[in-house]
């Protein structure tokens, strides 16, 4: 197994929760401190489980197969979940809508509720089993640019995890986990360094291409 630091990856200073994170990134990123995250209000957490409830039961995801290459990533299995969960939970989202949040990072959407045009925090993420012990990074976010760009406090975030069975081609929706975090939801923080093939065409150190 490659170690974190062998991978590229380095764990900086343990982070206590999603509120102390969000703040370590914003002075991280030099932009002035701000609220990122809020406490769930109740009212709203009970109508959105009850909307995607009776949503993803309409929606009939256990009689509509997503068919895919046989070559296909991981990744790119999980994006196209994503979508075909999107596409197909939207129509029965009654008092709600879902938005694309342009450009990369977090997060994939926003949640809007129709009535008063509260906008909430989405993202989606695939798996092909929720499982209780598994230790393994959800990656939510490496950068505020969206949450600053798009939400204004209080920020309110949802993550929606998609279980699917894959077989073959073939690919079946089969349950949606939400979780409403938290300023108090512990996470991770890792410093990760990247390069990419234009940072390193334009780079001065010396290369050579056989």
């Amino acid at each position: 197994m490659i170690s974190p630091a062998k991978a590229g990856l380095i764990t900086v200073a343990r982070v206590h929760d999603l509120e102390d994170y969000f703040q370590r990134l914003l002075n991280w990123e030099g932009q002035p401190a701000t609220a990122l995250v809020a406490a769930w209000e109740d009212k709203y957490v009970q109508e959105i489980k009850e909307v995607f409830r009776c949503a993803f039961e309409r929606a009939a995801f256990g009689e509509k197969i997503l068919e895919v290459e046989e070559d296909i990533s991981n990744q790119a299995v999980g994006n196209r979940v994503a979508e075909f969960f999107t596409t197909g939970i939207s129509p029965h989202l009654s008092a709600y809508r879902v938005e694309i949040c342009s450009g990369p990072g977090y997060p994939d959407k926003k949640l809007i509720r129709r009535e008063g045009g509260r906008v909430f925090v989405l993202e989606l993420k695939a798996t092909s089993e929720f499982d209780a012990k598994d230790s393994n990074r959800i990656v939510l976010t490496s950068s505020s640019r969206k949450l600053r760009r798009d939400f204004r406090a209080p920020i309110n975030h949802l993550l929606a995890t998609i279980s699917y069975q894959k077989n073959g081609v073939e690919i079946v929706l089969e349950h949606l986990r939400l979780d409403f975090l938290e300023p108090t939801t512990p996470v991770d923080m890792r410093l990760e360094g990247s390069v990419s093939q234009k940072a390193l065409a334009r780079a001065a150190h010396q290369n050579v291409t056989f």
